[in-house]
């Protein structure tokens, strides 16, 4: 089984710097040429810490079909390149709800990034003290967190 994360994930780890994580939980992820042109756009902090681990521990992978065409599925082009090079017993890491639906449709395994988070502190691959710290990071950045689902994970990881 292949670990396929989307570049919200990389970036907002690598962003809050806590992309490590992502290699203590899995050791390797895939990732597409298409989520590496992406989260390698620009000049930002976070971009030199990806470059980094590409290689490494982030491999890249290719995909057969054209991305572009499951675009008219609210995909963007990252995701859609996910689906292409996904195998049934892969799992994705999406945290975009069109992703997810499109996942479900396909029967495919997914997680988001909350999720994932949750299950590395239930599984002990995590501590709850570290994973509670990615939290807090993630909900005073940029990435997307209602607070439903922070509250969600806060009670999850104290129920461990």
């Amino acid at each position: 089984m292949r670990i396929l994360v989307d570049s919200s994930t990389l970036i907002a780890l690598a962003t809050v710097d806590e992309l490590n994580i992502l290699k203590e939980v899995f050791g390797q992820i895939f990732i597409t040429t298409t989520v590496k042109e992406e989260v390698l756009k620009g000049d930002f902090p976070e971009t030199k810490v990806l470059k980094s681990a590409m290689d490494k521990w982030i491999e890249v992978v290719d995909y057969e079909g054209d991305a572009g065409e499951l675009r008219k599925y609210g995909l963007g082009k990252g995701e859609a390149s996910l689906f292409l090079a996904a195998r049934r017993e892969d799992k994705l890491v999406l945290d975009e709800a069109n992703a997810r639906r499109f996942a479900e449709a396909l029967r495919l395994k997914f997680t988001g990034l909350i999720g994932l988070l949750v299950a590395a502190a239930k599984t002990k691959r995590l501590k709850n003290e570290k994973v509670m710290g990615v939290l807090k990071k993630l909900a005073t950045s940029d990435f997307r967190m209602s607070s439903d689902l922070y509250l969600w994970a806060q009670e999850e990881i104290e129920r461990i």
